[in-house]
């Protein structure tokens, strides 16, 4: 039971990172186009691999954070599982 209850905190702080590094690139785009966008045509340039390797840090800060929640609600079931297997009476 101790080990599906780390791996469900280890899930939830995964999926907390990702929101966050998601959060992180999409604000790096909008202030990419605040600032580079009418600037000539070598940073047109610069603003196409702004916005493609920010694209992919969305993309692969999405997948994590799906990822995670699917092994979140995996750990929860599996702790639900033995919680119920394992019924303890313990009085107190």
């Amino acid at each position: 039971m101790l080990v599906s209850s780390i791996a469900r905190f280890n899930a939830i702080t995964n999926m907390g990172n990702a929101a966050m590094n998601m959060m992180n690139a999409s604000n790096s785009m909008m202030s990419g186009l605040r600032s580079h966008t009418f600037g000539g045509e070598h940073n047109l340039e610069m603003l196409h691999e702004l916005d493609k390797r920010n694209s992919l840090d969305l993309a692969s800060n999405s997948l994590l954070y799906k990822l995670s929640y699917l092994q979140e609600k995996a750990a929860a079931k599996r702790q639900a599982l033995e919680a119920k297997n394992n019924k303890l009476d313990v009085l107190a």
